[in-house]
């Protein structure tokens, strides 16, 4: 018998959890409902003010930042605030940084992640209303960028450059003079790059759609070595936090065990204060036994089909409750208490490992419930 049908787990191979694997995962978000509720809120809230998220999240690996940013976006597709009244197109990114990675490397991440094609059909809607440069002169106060945005629904080369522009790429002296523009996007710094990023935003809105980057690995912001890159990052990231930017939202998460590990460039009080210190949250471990036990039934209740698992404990005889299964009662508590041993490691990933490894114990011995014996194994080398 396979193992998900041993276990009787609900159109799932495994108990394991990876909402980038198995995109259905992104609507699981167990135990911490503080957390759970401040998330919801503060998206409630930022549709109205500053009109779209600008929040950073952090916390130790396998705390369950990844999996937020995945219910955020499950949460803002399946009940979007009614403050949000166009549709979030949610764009993830897991960052990449060298030691000498700038704000180019940064925007050119942001707009790959767009997408060409994206934008260009968002032009050929806008044309389709009217006279193009005057619709984009409505959104967009920079010649440049009009002429950039006119010309990127072009075949061949001509629709490549204009991509690479706006991509922040450096073109020749001849290619600017065919279209018409007068130099380089980000030639003048950080914020030039912002201001064209924000034009894609306004043109994303007029075409009923808010652009909201939910950006990962945040700690890779520590590879940054120079001072100089260092500050354009920071530079970029805080004309980003502007109040006045109100079409492109992010949600950064990083590794960090308190807020003073974050890389310094994410934290400064300039990004703080636009911020503000409500839309900085720590995604923290599960502090005592009676968390993880939350986290623990709830995990169970949706993974294990209920209906056939009464039907197996019936048939069969096995000594446990719907309560605990695949558990006894008494391993349930046992495992709870292993995790709770030691509060840095109560995290999810922790618990959702220790669950699926003492599951394919006892589904390679052939035992039809996980008792004492195999947490006592298995539980000491996840938590000890």
């Amino acid at each position: 018998m396979e193992f998900k049908d041993w276990f009787c787990l609900k159109d799932r191979e495994s108990f394991t959890i990876d909402a980038k694997i198995h995109p259905n995962d992104a609507r699981f978000y167990f135990g911490r409902h503080e957390i759970k509720n401040w998330m919801k809120g503060q998206l409630r809230r930022s549709f109205v003010d500053p009109g779209v998220p600008k929040i950073i999240i952090y916390g130790p690996y396998g705390s369950g930042k990844t999996q937020t940013l995945f219910h955020i976006e499950y949460y803002l597709k399946t009940e979007k605030p009614e403050a949000c009244r166009l549709f979030p197109r949610t764009i993830h990114l897991d960052l990449e940084m060298h030691s000498k990675s700038t704000h180019f490397d940064w925007h050119l991440q942001l707009m790959e992640m767009i997408g060409k094609d994206t934008v260009v059909k968002w032009v050929e809607q806008l044309r389709n209303r009217g006279n193009l440069e005057q619709e984009l002169k409505k959104i967009v106060s920079e010649p440049n960028i009009i002429s950039i945005l006119i010309n990127l629904p072009s075949g061949g080369d001509i629709g490549l450059s204009a991509w690479r522009w706006l991509c922040g790429q450096e073109l020749s002296t001849r290619e600017l003079e065919q279209f018409g523009v007068t130099r380089n996007l980000g030639q003048i710094g950080s914020g030039d790059l912002v201001n064209a990023l924000i034009g894609i935003g306004k043109l994303a809105e007029v075409n009923g759609e808010k652009i909201i980057f939910l950006m990962d690995e945040a700690e890779q912001f520590r590879n940054v070595k120079t001072g100089d890159a260092s500050e354009s990052l920071h530079t970029y990231l805080r004309k980003l936090s502007e109040p006045q930017n109100s079409s492109v939202g992010f949600i950064i998460a990083g590794f960090a065990l308190t807020l003073d590990d974050m890389p310094e460039l994410l934290v400064r009080p300039d990004i703080r204060t636009r911020l503000g210190e409500i839309n900085i949250k720590e995604i923290v471990n599960l502090p005592a036994v009676k968390d993880v036990k939350i986290f623990l039934t709830e995990l169970l209740d949706e993974l294990i089909d209920k209906k056939n698992a009464e039907k197996k404990i019936q048939k069969e005889k096995i000594g446990v409750t719907l309560n605990t299964y695949p558990f006894t009662s008494s391993s349930f508590d046992l495992l709870c208490e292993f995790a709770s041993q030691d509060p840095i490691k109560a995290l999810p990933r922790n618990i959702i490992k220790c669950v699926n490894e003492c599951a394919i114990t006892a589904w390679d011995d052939k035992k039809t419930i996980i008792d004492e014996n195999i947490v006592n194994e298995i539980a000491p080398i996840i938590f000890g």
